[in-house]
């Protein structure tokens, strides 16, 4: 029996070398044992589907991410740390821009694939979150995460299309979408209090209805 990881590794090399020649959205899964020069059923034990072939990619870059900020961890305001922790993943993946580029295509050519792929973005939000250790800040958590996810998103597309090498534009893209996800999520926690102020009021003046109503 072969090697795994050495398998996925060999898969996964071959899919994007096909994502680089042209869409993802395009590419079947005999494309790709072809280009691997292996069986389909090699190809179904290690790879079932594209989706999990970047799905195990996200968990590598995730690792390297998080390595990194075990070593040298982010400092300053969670602005700062997110933006740090951003920046260096999306130097991670520089060898891949042209095949995140092509995924980005994918967003819109095919939502059904794309809506799996989310799952593994949001798993990789969490770690990012972590790296930058504002899992518990309040800002950050409940629909913060989905206003990270959004920014995450939102720099992705900015960056796979930005050739300056100082990455001028992505770096600009990444300071806006974090401060408008930090935004987003103070707007948030704002309609919460309200409707659990309101809520706390609606109780109160039930239970003081019924108190009375006992009394008469």
């Amino acid at each position: 029996m072969e090697d795994a990881r050495p398998t996925k590794l060999r898969l996964r090399q071959a899919a994007f070398a096909l994502a680089e020649r042209g869409s993802w959205h395009d590419i079947s899964m005999a494309a790709i044992a072809e280009e691997a020069g292996v069986s389909l059923s090699i190809l179904m034990r290690h790879a079932p589907s594209k989706p999990s072939i970047l799905q195990d990619f996200a968990r590598d870059i995730d690792e390297a991410m998080v390595l990194l900020f075990e070593k040298h961890p982010a400092e300053g305001e969670p602005h700062d740390r997110l933006f740090d922790v951003i920046l260096k993943r999306l130097e991670i993946l520089q060898p891949y821009r042209r095949v995140i580029a092509s995924l980005m295509q994918m967003w819109k050519a095919d939502p059904g694939e794309a809506a799996r792929l989310l799952q593994s973005v949001s798993d990789s939000i969490g770690w990012i979150a972590a790296a930058a250790r504002v899992e518990q800040d309040p800002a950050w958590q409940s629909l913060g995460r989905l206003g990270l996810m959004r920014a995450y998103v939102r720099v992705l597309s900015v960056w796979a299309k930005d050739d300056d090498p100082g990455l001028a534009r992505t770096m600009a893209a990444l300071d806006r979408s974090l401060r408008d996800a930090e935004r987003f999520s103070s707007g948030a926690r704002a309609v919460r209090a309200a409707a659990a102020s309101v809520g706390a009021a609606a109780q109160a003046f039930a239970k003081r209805f019924f108190e009375e109503r006992k009394k008469t």
